[in-house]
């Protein structure tokens, strides 16, 4: 099965991915009391953690698995405006959010190929 989606449908679908991948942290963000929780700047925090995490897996090798989180807590830090303990609160809130996503939403997509089932 092939699908293909161009245009205006691929944009709205790329923002509401966006959407829903922003707003466990943007929640998080106002429940720990962030100078700045907005949709937008937790969109951006997790852009910008993604890019750090990116950049620490290309210079840290081996250590990416401690620098790919701290780039993520730094940037929940400065993009969101909380304090460090703040941050590692908002990831651990983020976490749980996305749990529950995936509890509640994910059980309704399955993928199978050549016989093998992922659900």
């Amino acid at each position: 099965m092939n699908l293909s989606v161009s245009g205006l449908p691929a944009i709205a679908i790329a923002v509401g991915f966006i959407v829903v991948f922003s707003l466990p942290v943007w929640l998080a963000s106002r429940v720990v009391g962030a100078d700045a929780p907005t949709l937008i700047r937790s969109a951006l925090s997790l852009v910008v953690g993604a890019i750090g995490s990116f950049i620490s897996v290309a210079v840290g090798g081996g250590f990416a698995l401690l620098l790919a989180p701290l780039s993520f807590l730094l940037a929940f830090k400065y993009v969101l405006g909380t304090s460090f303990v703040g941050a590692v609160v908002l990831a651990v809130l983020s976490l749980a959010g996305y749990t529950a996503m995936l509890h509640f939403i994910g059980g309704g997509f399955n993928a199978s190929s050549g016989g093998a089932a992922v659900v």
